[in-house]
């Protein structure tokens, strides 16, 4: 497009005005500090100084450009936008929307007895940001890290006390149904087994050669980085991360794989050697499984996916009639629940470590991990763990107030329909005056070329 062909409407406040011409004015808020014997001055950064803009432009009767009527009506409207409270939104022709003010004395209006039906304008906007105040506030990343901790000091308590403590089974009372020997320790030991073969699959899709070119460094084009959001990207090289190639990532993910296989071969030693002296080494074991797990899914959205689905974890049903049974199912259900209970702790911690692309991502995600927790408490609250049904509601809680502050000011997805298939950079350019962001509207749209975008897309509205 032509220079002519970008420029957007001005307008203030809804208001509607021509433009003659205009200057912006941009720098640091420095404190110079001198010192004696010293000839260079130390230049102390403040921060970003407020953007200054200044406009000139007229108000002409019935514009055949942007209408308007009456030029007194307008120029009446326009003296009470500037006189309004609080900031307004100002359409730049080049700049787009800001949001701005207009100090004292800031809308000149001009008019000559020889201009008759024209009033010239000169405005003086300040750009304005949000009325916030230093506050102290728990971080959400420890606080969420917090609440894992004492969910897994509970799923642990229940678990133990689901095995050990004195229960009716209908034809008679036992204290603890791992006193019942040989077939409570196989449901057990078949129980993990089940979750161990879930494991061991997530952790060699984690580590496949698509994931991990997800996470080289350096500009290797939109599919090396398909299963991994735009904005996780480029948190990763603002962060100035180690750089990697794929010899470094295979090797990784060899050691990933082999702690993995270490973790879950402990986690059978202690199920297989399960008796009332040994059940408190099993909650312990669970949790070097998924931290294993956790530690070699390197992508926040990756882990989503995989913790979610072990999240969700259930065994064969048990068969056997009577007592034994009976005992069987018991075993069977707190060794299920303990697994479901570190893999969502695991799923709240990659919440946290999630980077989202925008509200409705971070929304779809505050949904997804807040009703995989949910479905968890339902099952605590059924089978009486108390300790698991309240750690479990603070960690649900815990999470959406992350996911919610960390959401709040980002931009919404919006449907955008154009004539025809433009280029990504001349997209970016339209949409948000910043050419730089069209690999982001590449990964949203996913075009056959970028040089081919669809007519239609939902892409960030700002």
């Amino acid at each position: 497009m032509s220079f002519f062909d970008e420029l957007q409407p001005a307008s203030f406040r809804g208001v509607p005005f021509a433009v003659l011409g205009g200057e912006g004015r941009f720098g640091r808020r420095v404190a110079i500090h001198e010192y004696p014997n010293r000839d260079k001055p130390y230049p102390e950064d403040m921060g970003r100084s407020a953007r200054r803009i200044s406009l000139v432009g007229f108000l002409i009767e019935d514009s055949a450009v942007y209408g308007g009527g009456g030029v007194i009506a307008q120029r009446e409207a326009m003296v009470a936008a500037a006189e309004q409270k609080g900031p307004g939104m100002l359409v730049h022709p080049t700049y787009g929307e800001l949001r701005v003010v207009v100090p004292d004395g800031g809308l000149g209006v001009v008019e000559r007895w020889d201009s008759g039906r024209y009033f010239e304008l000169s405005f003086s906007f300040v750009e304005a940001g949000e009325r916030l105040f230093p506050a102290v506030s728990p971080s959400s990343g420890s606080l969420v890290d917090a609440l894992i901790d004492s969910l897994g000091l509970a799923s642990a308590a229940d678990f133990v006390s689901s095995l050990t403590r004195t229960v009716n089974l209908g034809l008679g009372v036992v204290r603890g149904v791992i006193s019942l020997g040989n077939a409570v320790v196989a449901r057990v030991v078949s129980t993990a087994a089940g979750f161990q073969v879930l494991v061991g699959q997530a952790s060699r899709d984690a580590t496949n050669l698509a994931n991990l070119a997800s996470l080289l460094t350096g500009n290797f084009g939109r599919y090396q980085n398909a299963n991994v959001s735009s904005a996780y990207v480029r948190s990763r090289q603002s962060a100035g991360s180690t750089p990697t190639t794929i010899a470094t990532l295979t090797a990784q993910g060899a050691e990933g794989r082999a702690a993995v296989a270490a973790a879950s071969a402990a986690l059978t030693v202690a199920v297989t050697g399960l008796d009332p002296s040994t059940v408190s080494q099993v909650p312990p074991a669970v949790e070097g499984l998924t931290s294993s797990l956790a530690g070699v899914t390197k992508n926040p959205g990756d882990a989503l996916r995989i913790f979610g689905g072990l999240g969700g974890y259930q065994a064969d049903p048990v068969t056997d009639p009577g007592q034994t049974g009976a005992a069987m199912a018991i075993a069977q259900s707190a060794t299920a629940a303990l697994l479901r209970r570190a893999a969502l702790g695991e799923m709240a911690r990659a919440a946290i470590a999630y980077v989202p692309s925008s509200y409705d991502d971070a929304s779809a995600v505050r949904s997804s991990v807040a009703d995989a927790l949910e479905a968890e408490i339902e099952v605590a609250g059924d089978a009486g763990d108390d300790a698991s049904f309240l750690a479990l509601r603070e960690l649900r809680q815990g999470v959406i107030d992350a996911l919610a502050a960390s959401g709040q000011n980002l931009a919404a997805l919006q449907d955008f329909r154009f004539g025809s298939g433009q280029p990504a950079l001349s997209l970016a350019q339209r949409l948000y005056q910043d050419p730089s962001r069209a690999d982001e509207l590449i990964a949203e749209a996913n075009p056959i070329h970028p040089a081919f975008m669809p007519a239609r897309l939902r892409v960030l509205a700002r």
